[in-house]
């Protein structure tokens, strides 16, 4: 399955809202004004379907878009989008393209907004989440876009939310900006709709790293959650971030039931 299936699917267990947070680890240099991260994605399939060989699935794209205004403050926009190949069509008759858009507060990264157009086959939701950090609330909203009349199917508050939450992918940026040793380590509040998960981000070591854009000297990163699995039906998240000051996210790897998702970088801009 296409990663952005494991991704979205990431802290995704019954939420808990009220852990410790902790970093270790200092701010090193600062991110660039703009970025675009291509990745072909393949899926290795889980040893029940010894038969099927890995295959190439798709491709997604990790953009910082840049600076944008959020309620009259200075934020950052991060886009992440995931399209299926032919392939991945043909086998399971699934064509996926969805969107992701993820607002931030440039300074602290916890998350402002996030928009979701998620297009997987039948499945069409549009969902979008915006924080509340003064009221330690946080707004839901989902709608099926699938049919001809759109139905809400969510429209609601959650309390008691924490001051800080960031998604997925404002997480990385933030973890980005870190001084990477090995045995650095970072906590942080992740999450994803409604649910919110405290994960450990471990650096390992420093590796040899094969991808489409070239051969890469890279940390291996390691990610666990502090309270059950990260995935809702189990598995690992694993990446890799280059070994110089840009520590870009060259390589990725999930796994889960479904087998396992690797991402590997074809284009940086």
């Amino acid at each position: 399955m296409l990663a952005v299936l494991l991704l979205a699917e990431a802290l995704a267990a019954p939420a808990t809202t009220r852990p410790h947070s902790a970093t270790t680890g200092k701010e090193s240099a600062p991110l660039p004004a703009t970025e675009r991260l291509t990745y072909r994605v393949e899926w290795n399939p889980p040893r029940y379907l010894f038969l099927l060989p890995p295959m190439e699935v798709g491709e997604a794209t990790l953009s910082l878009v840049g600076e944008t205004r959020y309620n009259d403050k200075k934020a950052l926009k991060i886009v992440f989008t995931a399209r299926s190949s032919g392939t991945l069509v043909r086998l399971f008759g699934i064509k996926i393209d969805d969107y992701f858009e993820f607002t931030t507060d440039p300074e602290t990264f916890c998350t402002y907004c996030v928009t979701k157009k998620i297009r997987e086959g039948r499945r069409m939701r549009d969902i979008d989440l915006v924080y509340h950090p003064e009221s330690r609330q946080l707004h839901m909203r989902e709608v099926d876009v699938s049919t001809l009349v759109p139905r809400v199917l969510r429209d609601k508050d959650y309390e008691e939310i924490p001051p800080c939450v960031r998604d997925l992918f404002s997480a990385l940026y933030s973890f980005r900006r870190t001084d990477l040793t090995a045995g650095t380590s970072r906590r942080v509040l992740v999450g994803n709709d409604e649910h919110i998960k405290e994960v450990e981000v471990r650096v390992k070591k420093s590796e040899r790293v094969a991808t489409p854009a070239g051969d890469f000297m890279a940390w291996r990163v390691d990610t666990v959650a502090i309270f059950g699995g990260l995935f809702k039906s189990g598995g690992q998240f694993r990446m890799w971030l280059s070994a110089d000051d840009r520590k870009i996210p060259v390589k990725f790897e999930a796994k889960a039931s479904i087998g396992k998702v690797v991402g590997s970088l074809r284009e940086a801009r």
